[in-house]
């Protein structure tokens, strides 16, 4: 108490604790106002955000009595803005009931809420009215509360969800597209799984191959679909077994595969492999088309582009192209052009026609395809002269072996629809790769000269060339 009494006693030492205390009283209370200045800020800017929200929000809060035939109690200012309407013109309009703004199709409204009243929360759509008589879809979401006159009174909250619908709508008719270009297409639209190796096919799998669409394990039980594939396209589905189950970005591939009748038909698979966010592969979609009737016919238009018409071998121009081709392919082993010429066949023309000497022409062809058969290259490139080639022979014995053969199969004697018997050989000129040429020209040059001195000497023969010769 003494250091108070000193205090007191001592006008200069109070003086100064007296202004000691005020200036913390003034820091306090600065202190203070700069808490709540910084505070109503915050609360500010929190307004400020949760208005512009509202404001993004297409939605409005209304309180109606159930009962009143829905009689608005309070609606606020988001509801008429949604629907362009003033509050006041409502007023004057005497639009006091939620049903004044509910479009007449939805007429279900008041019973769909009475269904949901034991619920602890009343939902439903409804179709409402704007100002401008515009349909919007509102979503309703709230909850009721029953008062003394057993009354329900409801507040619920509005949101314009047309956006969405429409572009349910919108997603909604593309499915029901897809779906029916699906039914009317011959395609076969699949999914395949990679990690789980499941492939599903669409119902049309079933429809054309006779399969079952859905199958397990795909990759590992390929082994099983062996049947189901052309022996000559084996390697190929193999590879696109493998392909997918790799998740290759594009996966493109043709093979014949049999149908439900157990044919053989082209297709054509497409796929696109989809990956998730880290670039792995999920999943690949594609399709599966029936391109049989366009590969026949252009297999057909390339037969006609290929062959000679009359007998079904090939044309000069593709015999041509097809033996330089196979000896740059080749070029170290050796290969036989046998040049063949018709015996006096001018005198078949002259004597039976044309029409005969056609029919002589088709049968001398169709015994040179039972000599050679696979691997050989049979082409038409005059009237009655003929190019057959021999690739990768083991020597000139063999030459000669296949020279004489040929020779032999055509000293033979046609027999016509009305028994006419006429008898045709060939002279044959022979050129071996590479000592008689390096391709197609020289060696048909030295098979021609091989050709003149087997008509000199008598023809129905062979002779293969040299120098000597």
């Amino acid at each position: 108490m003494k250091w108070i009494n000193s205090v007191l006693n001592d006008p200069a030492l109070l003086l100064t604790l007296v202004t000691i205390i005020v200036s913390m009283c003034i820091i306090i209370v600065i202190i203070i106002l700069l808490y709540r200045l910084e505070n109503e800020k915050r609360v500010t800017r929190a307004a400020l955000e949760l208005k512009r929200i509202t404001n993004s929000i297409r939605a409005g809060l209304v309180h109606f009595i159930l009962e009143d035939t829905c009689k608005i109690l309070y609606a606020s200012k988001g509801f008429y803005d949604i629907l362009n309407y003033d509050k006041n013109v409502t007023k004057e309009q005497n639009k006091n009931s939620l049903l004044d703004f509910i479009d007449p199709r939805d007429i279900t409204f008041v019973q769909n809420i009475k269904q949901q009243l034991e619920n602890e929360t009343i939902r439903c759509d409804v179709r409402m009215l704007t100002r401008d008589g515009e349909v919007l879809h509102m979503l309703m979401n709230g909850n009721s509360s029953t008062g003394k006159d057993g009354k329900h009174t409801l507040s619920v909250v509005f949101v314009d969800i047309s956006e969405q619908k429409r572009m349910q709508e919108i997603i909604l008719l593309e499915g029901e597209r897809y779906r029916i270009a699906t039914e009317l297409s011959n395609d076969v639209l699949f999914e395949y799984h990679i990690q789980t190796d499941e492939m599903i096919y669409t119902g049309r799998y079933r429809d054309l191959f006779g399969l079952n669409p859905a199958i397990s394990e795909f990759r590992t039980t390929c082994e099983k679909r062996r049947d189901q594939i052309h022996p000559d396209d084996w390697g190929i589905y193999l590879e696109i077994c493998q392909e997918l189950s790799e998740g290759n970005n594009i996966i493109e591939a043709e093979f014949r595969i049999k149908d439900r009748l157990g044919e053989f038909i082209w297709c054509q698979l497409k796929g696109k492999t989809i990956y998730d966010d880290n670039k792995n592969p999920l999943r690949v979609i594609g399709k599966i088309v029936n391109i049989d009737a366009q590969k026949r016919e252009l297999e057909a238009l390339e037969y006609k582009a290929t062959r000679d018409p009359l007998t079904g071998v090939y044309n000069k121009e593709i015999t041509i192209k097809k033996i330089d081709k196979y000896i740059t392919g080749n070029k170290e082993n050796m290969h036989m052009l046998m040049f063949v010429d018709f015996d006096d066949f001018k005198s078949i023309n002259d004597n039976y026609g044309h029409l005969v000497g056609d029919k002589v022409l088709i049968y001398i062809i169709g015994r040179i395809k039972e000599i050679f058969t696979e691997g050989e290259i049979i082409g038409r490139i005059g009237g009655d002269e003929f190019v057959v080639f021999a690739g990768n022979i083991k020597n000139v014995e063999e030459a000669q072996e296949k020279a004489a053969l040929l020779n032999s199969q055509l000293d033979t004697t046609y027999v016509s629809d009305n028994n006419i018997t006429i008898p045709s050989s060939v002279s044959v000129g022979v050129a071996i790769y590479p000592e008689s040429g390096l391709h197609y020209e020289q060696l048909m040059d030295h098979a021609d000269k091989a050709l003149y001195r087997v008509k000199e000497q008598g023809k129905n023969n062979y002779l293969i060339y040299s120098t000597t010769t």
